[in-house]
């Protein structure tokens, strides 16, 4: 759905992250060139654009009332466009582009100018239909982040969660990033839980008790059906699935002990992972598939192990805060993070995966919960009590300020899984 356009030399910048001075950025709309009279693709797309580079934290968009020119009596290519109308507003960078919409679909072009240097710095086609015009915009801003900074952007990517926004009952939901494509999954009078993507995002896993009892069930995004996956070991109560796509760890209660096991997609057993009289839960698995990360009390109190997937002994991560769990990998692989309690309230903490000091994230407010990273590794998302109801947050790692919350209205939401990139 998309290629890259002709560009004059590549340019690389650096732009200071959140917490310091952002860099402005104008927006601006597409000029027409036939077919969107009414600039409702345009505007779909700026819209998108706009919400997703204030969400990157790297950015401050200049109010479109603050544009000069006319973008539908002005140009977008290089020498049709008078830069001085942008460096008289103080914009660092600014997008333009064009659209054309009809029979054949939608056409768009999007650049990106570096305002001081009056230089293109990046440059897409895209070529859709008009469902397709917010995943347009959600990729162009993931090019931006990677032609501003060197590493391509989180936002074409889906984020599932679980939320009581329809009424008492938890429900598992998608969403992008940037609170579009709003999908509810579950629709039962009971509780879902724990979602957990594969690699493609074309899978998600979770744990329902709409059969009475709870089990694990996999739904297919794309064919839109799914699929219950039962044990003869005892009672499921969580799980997650590999990024392949094609093995998943299930956590079984059996006469007062929980234990790991790694199963088929089909639900047929490979191997007991853990053997204890205690409890061995909240699973995660590496971007590459070899390693398991879960919390267990086997020490005491519940912390964060791993393992190899193909068995051996377990190596203990944790030793501070008297209850740690939800471990989440990193997209390299190369840390954890995972929620700790002190003082009776959850912080987000991170931790190299193959052990050393941790370092919270999290800043004290409300509860913090259930962190995901975003397929870039640059952000966490969380879920928080922080604005009274439980919400969905990201954070960026690196400076850990908090950018924005990403659902809001009635209900609570909380158990956020960030994919990777769609169609990878």
């Amino acid at each position: 759905m998309g290629q890259a356009a002709a560009q004059a030399g590549p340019i690389t910048i650096t732009i200071a992250g959140p917490g310091s001075q952002l860099s402005t950025i104008a927006v601006s709309g597409l000029k027409n060139l036939g077919g969107d009279d009414e600039h409702r693709v345009g505007s779909a797309f700026v819209g998108t654009l706009r919400r997703d580079l204030e969400l990157s934290g790297y950015f401050r968009i200049i109010d479109p009332h603050a544009y000069i020119e006319d973008p539908q009596s002005s140009g977008f290519e290089l020498g049709q466009f008078n830069f001085a109308d942008w460096r008289s507003i103080n914009a660092d960078f600014v997008v333009k582009g064009s659209v054309s919409a009809g029979g054949a679909g939608v056409k768009l072009t999007a650049f990106l100018y570096d305002v001081a240097q009056q230089r293109r710095m990046m440059g897409k086609n895209y070529n859709g239909d008009a469902v397709d015009v917010a995943r347009m915009a959600r990729r162009f801003a993931d090019a931006i982040l990677e032609a501003a900074t060197g590493q391509r952007g989180p936002f074409d990517s889906k984020l599932a969660l679980v939320s009581t926004r329809g009424g008492r009952f938890k429900e598992i939901y998608t969403q992008s990033i940037d609170g579009q494509d709003l999908f509810r999954l579950t629709g039962n009078p009971t509780i879902n839980l724990f979602p957990s993507f594969d690699r493609s995002a074309r899978d998600v896993l979770y744990l329902s008790y709409k059969s009475m009892a709870p089990a694990l069930y996999l739904a297919d995004l794309k064919e839109q059906r799914e699929a219950k996956l039962d044990s003869p070991h005892g009672r499921v109560i969580g799980g997650t699935i590999s990024p392949d796509g094609e093995r998943i760890v299930a956590a079984i209660e059996r006469d007062g002990a929980t234990n790991l096991f790694l199963i088929t997609r089909e639900g047929a057993e490979i191997r007991q992972l853990t053997d204890t009289s205690g409890i061995n839960v909240s699973p995660a698995i590496s971007p590459d598939g070899g390693t398991l990360a879960f919390t267990s009390d086997r020490s005491g109190s519940p912390q964060i192990y791993v393992m190899s997937l193909a068995g051996g002994a377990p190596k203990r991560l944790t030793y501070s805060g008297d209850y740690n769990t939800t471990p989440a990998f990193s997209p390299k692989g190369d840390k954890l993070a995972y929620q700790s309690r002190n003082n009776g309230r959850f912080d987000i903490w991170t931790i190299p995966a193959g052990g050393g000091d941790p370092v919270q994230v999290t800043d004290g407010n409300g509860s913090n919960e259930y962190p995901s990273w975003s397929p870039d590794g640059r952000y966490l998302a969380f879920s928080s009590t922080r604005g009274h109801n439980s919400r969905i947050y990201i954070m960026m790692v690196g400076n850990r300020k908090i950018i924005s919350a990403l659902t809001e209205g009635n209900g609570n939401d909380s158990c956020p899984v960030w994919s990777g990139w769609l169609g990878e």
